[in-house]
């Protein structure tokens, strides 16, 4: 499972980087680096520290980061789905349930797209790029 994980990080990374910046207003100049619009406080006020552990980061910030303010079960409600398309949630899936990195899917700093992608045509209307 984490080959499949290694693996579609890295395609999602060169989609990332090879397309423009569809995410509307989402993406925007937090200053040295484009960010969140969403997430404007964690750069005026505590800086790269508090997602990836230190000041200069080298690598991606840990989902424990993400789960500080983000809830995955309050996620997985907000993204809930009916019927046939109930195992359609990217929070709570028929392959991975609650278990997919946040990372396989956003992207703070760069315009991802949802792992399910790779295989799945059906749309997540709400997602951020």
């Amino acid at each position: 499972m984490k080959s499949l994980f290694s693996c579609s990080a890295v395609m999602a990374m060169l989609l990332a980087f090879s397309s423009a910046v569809m995410a509307g207003d989402t993406l925007v100049s937090q200053g040295k680096m484009m960010g969140r619009s969403y997430h404007q406080q964690l750069y005026t006020k505590h800086q790269c520290a508090t997602c990836h552990g230190v000041d200069k980061p080298v690598s991606r910030a840990a989902d424990n980061s993400c789960l500080k303010c983000h809830s995955v079960d309050k996620l997985a409600q907000k993204t809930a789905r009916k019927g046939d398309e109930q195992w359609q949630n990217p929070h709570n899936n028929l392959h991975y349930g609650k278990d997919v990195p946040c990372t396989e899917c956003h992207g703070e700093h760069a315009v991802k797209q949802p792992i399910c992608k790779d295989c799945h045509t059906f749309k997540f209307s709400k997602f951020k790029e």
